[in-house]
């Protein structure tokens, strides 16, 4: 994993010669880009494995799939000379949690705790504190509809923000309504469905005078069930467009946001 032409390169001299690297240290620019890389390439033709850097996760149909699946992942390792904390393993588990969501059979959803976390945080009294507010909700944007629209009056308070800004927030009746609405959303953020490449993807817009928003469905047994949600505001130019051309806008920016799934 770390190419014997580079050692010489992270060397570092001592009084008793030069200390070359074995293995990648942390710190380097680019160790987390090459061991991503490396990871990849390792756990490649494996579609049931989804590595991100040292976290990886393995989903299977049943118990016995599962078992076969640890088997070859394990053997992969194996041969790469790579190990494992049995510590920080969880197996054979119906829910996991993986980059900050909760996996199960049924798609994947926001962490209870951190749900908790975010309709507990207080009134914000200061733009700092909003920031903060707004930066944990938005972690979860794409499990919420029209987050975007629901946030505009917040983000109004942000104009000419600086870091760690102080300034009091004045709190109106509309803000407030939109501060516990934001709460509301993450409280009942919808669970995201699994995509099967033989599924019907379909998406729908829609667009009001300050925001567009969309949802990406896909056609199951069970009728329409969201893979994503999108929104973002429109710009004060965008917001002199017709309902129409607002409308077209709106798909254009969807399909231009989930072409990676389209």
């Amino acid at each position: 994993m770390f190419m014997l032409c580079s050692r010489l390169d992270a060397a570092i001299t001592t009084p008793f010669g030069l200390f070359e690297y074995v293995f990648m240290p942390f710190g380097l620019r680019n160790a987390g880009q090459n061991f991503l890389r490396y990871i990849h390439q390792v756990l490649s033709n494996l579609d049931f494995c989804v590595p991100y850097f040292d976290d990886v996760l393995i989903a299977s149909n049943n118990s016995e799939e599962h078992k076969q699946h640890l088997k070859q992942v394990f053997e992969r390792l194996s041969q790469h000379g790579l190990k494992l904390n049995p510590l920080k393993c969880v197996l054979g588990k119906p829910s996991v949690k993986f980059l900050g969501c909760l996996i199960t059979s049924e798609g994947v959803k926001p962490l209870p705790e951190k749900v908790q976390a975010i309709s507990q945080f207080p009134k914000p009294q200061n733009i700092a504190e909003l920031k903060r507010f707004l930066a944990m909700l938005n972690f979860y944007r794409r499990f919420l509809p029209n987050a975007a629209n629901t946030q505009a009056s917040l983000h109004e308070f942000l104009k000419n923000s600086k870091k760690n800004d102080k300034r009091p927030i004045s709190w109106t009746n509309v803000t407030l309504a939109a501060f516990e609405k934001c709460k509301d959303d993450i409280i009942n953020a919808a669970t995201l469905t699994f995509h099967a490449p033989n599924q019907q993807l379909s998406i729908m817009v829609d667009a009001s005078d300050l925001a567009i928003g969309a949802v990406l469905h896909t056609t199951t047994s069970l009728g329409h069930k969201p893979l994503a949600f999108y929104s973002r505001k429109l710009s004060p130019s965008e917001r002199k467009y017709s309902t129409y051309d607002r409308g077209l806008l709106a798909i254009y920016a969807t399909v231009k946001y989930f072409r990676h799934l389209l």
